[in-house]
C-alpha cells in the first residue's frame, strides 16, 4: 500500500472510531445499551454502514475483530504510557506516538490491566469483554501515577532459578559423550577435523541402518598408491552373503 493509500485507510479508520464512540452501546460495559442486543445489534449495523464506505464486501464478523484489533494495540500502548509515567513522574513527556491513541482515549475508564476480549464469538456472535475488576486500574494509573518505577524483581529471580536448575541437572552419559568428543575435535588441526567429522558421519549412518558389526572399522590400513596418504577408517556392512567392505574416505 502507497503512503496516499494508508493515510486514505488512517482517516477512515478514524472516522469510524467517532462512530464507535458515538455509540456507548458497542463498549460502554456497564451503560444499559451495552446490554441490550437489540440496540448493540443496531449500533453495529450503523458502524458496518460506515466501515463498508471503504470496505464493500465487510461483514459484521470483520468490523468486530477489527475494532477488538484496535482496542487490544491500544490497551497494550497505554499501559506502555502508563510504565514511562511512572518512571519520569511528568504526564506531559509521556505522549504516545499511536496514530489513533488520542481518539481511542474515550475508553480508558473501560480498559485495564486485567480487561481482555474472547478471540471466540459467543452464542450471539459477540466478542465479549471479560474484567475482574470493577474499578479501572487504568483510570487510576493515569490520574495518579507511582513515584517509584516498579522493579521486575520476580521475574529475574524466576529466571535464574531456572537457569541455575538447569545447571544442577546431572549430564547424561551421551551428552557427556558428546561434549568431550567435541573438545577433542578442537584440538586438532582443521584438516584433521574434516577427516574425523566425516568418519564419524559414515559411522553413525551405518549404526542407524544397523549395518555395524565388530570389525567394522579399521583405523590406518596402509593407504594404496591412489589413495590419500592420510588416516583412513573403513566400516564394513554387515551381509549374509559375503563380508565386503565399506571403505570410508
Amino acid at each position: 500500500m502507497n503512503k496516499s493509500g494508508k493515510t486514505d485507510e488512517r482517516i477512515h479508520l478514524l472516522k469510524c472510531i467517532q462512530v464507535y464512540r458515538s455509540l456507548p452501546a458497542l463498549w460502554k460495559v456497564k451503560s444499559e445499551e451495552y446490554k441490550n442486543k437489540n440496540i448493540k445489534n443496531e449500533s453495529y449495523n450503523i458502524l458496518l454502514k460506515v466501515y463498508q464506505e471503504r470496505y464493500p464486501s465487510a461483514t459484521k464478523e470483520d468490523l468486530k475483530r477489527k475494532f477488538n484489533s484496535l482496542r487490544t494495540n491500544f490497551r497494550k500502548e497505554l499501559r506502555k504510557v502508563n510504565d514511562r509515567q511512572s518512571v519520569s513522574g511528568l504526564e506531559d513527556t509521556c505522549q504516545s506516538t499511536m496514530w489513533y491513541f488520542e481518539e481511542m482515549k474515550f475508553l480508558i475508564d473501560q480498559e485495564s490491566p486485567d480487561t481482555s476480549f474472547s478471540t471466540i464469538p459467543d452464542e450471539n456472535g459477540e466478542y465479549c469483554i471479560m474484567t475482574d475488576s470493577e474499578t479501572s486500574e487504568a483510570e487510576i494509573l493515569m490520574k495518579n501515577p507511582p513515584t517509584k518505577k516498579r522493579q521486575p524483581a520476580l521475574a529475574t529471580n524466576d529466571l535464574l532459578e531456572l537457569a541455575c536448575k538447569r545447571l544442577r541437572e546431572p549430564v547424561s552419559d551421551e551428552d557427556q559423550i558428546g561434549i568431550t568428543w567435541a573438545h577433542e575435535l578442537q584440538k586438532m588441526d582443521p584438516m584433521q577435523q574434516t577427516f574425523a567429522k566425516k568418519f564419524i558421519s559414515d559411522i553413525l549412518f551405518e549404526g542407524l541402518m544397523g549395518t555395524l558389526h565388530r570389525n567394522s572399522v579399521v583405523i590406518n590400513s596402509p593407504a594404496t598408491s591412489s589413495e590419500n596418504k592420510s588416516p583412513i577408517t573403513n566400516v564394513s556392512s554387515a551381509s549374509t552373503a559375503s563380508s565386503s567392505s565399506h571403505t570410508l574416505q
